[in-house]
């Protein structure tokens, strides 16, 4: 009898592990890579530049990188229409949107996060929303930015660098005008 127990018992002691395993792997939090990186005084590289994600039109079909902005400053803000805060600070972005584009030296690109097609293109059209928007359907670009709630916010500098991040509502416009300036000197 001890000689079938043994067997038994060993097989679930590895399935507990590979349980505990498993739960450890899921329940961890986004990565803060890029945080860490300008606490250190680095500038980060922006992941997943040259990732085709889908333009949010009516057309359907077009599809955007990051690489397309490269050589201008870009304010990568991750948003969705079910996002109370994303509502609450879309005319900041908007309003940086117009400066950027006033003086030449970049752009606002919003990256909707996990959301229906229509309801997005509702938000931006509801909003007045100038800037070009991209879709990232199954949440994995923004997981490649940390991005696990939203709004999220991150100010790149031309060569695709991150200079600045907000992870959470801006609510101050002084806050983009300083990073937009800090990126477009960096």
């Amino acid at each position: 009898m001890r000689r079938k127990l043994g067997p038994g018992i060993v097989i679930v002691a590895a399935a507990a592990v590979i349980a505990v395993l498993v739960y450890g792997l899921t329940q961890q939090g986004a990565s803060r890579a890029l945080d860490e990186a300008l606490a250190a005084g680095r500038h980060p590289a922006a992941p997943q530049t040259t990732r085709l994600l889908p333009a949010l039109d009516r057309a359907g079909g077009a599809q955007a990188s990051l690489a397309h902005w490269r050589g201008k400053v870009v304010v990568l803000n991750f948003w969705a229409s079910w996002c109370s805060t994303c509502t609450a600070e879309s005319a900041l972005i908007e309003h940086a949107e117009r400066q950027l584009a006033a003086s030449g030296d970049g752009t606002v690109v919003g990256i909707d996060y996990k959301d229906l097609s229509g309801d997005a293109q509702q938000f931006v059209a509801s909003h007045s929303l100038s800037y070009p928007n991209l879709r990232d359907i199954d949440g994995s670009f923004a997981a490649a930015y940390g991005t696990d709630a939203l709004p999220e916010t991150f100010v790149l500098n031309r060569r695709l660098q991150v200079v600045a991040i907000s992870r959470g509502e801006i609510t101050q416009q002084s806050w983009l005008t300083h990073w937009i300036d800090a990126a477009a000197r960096a």
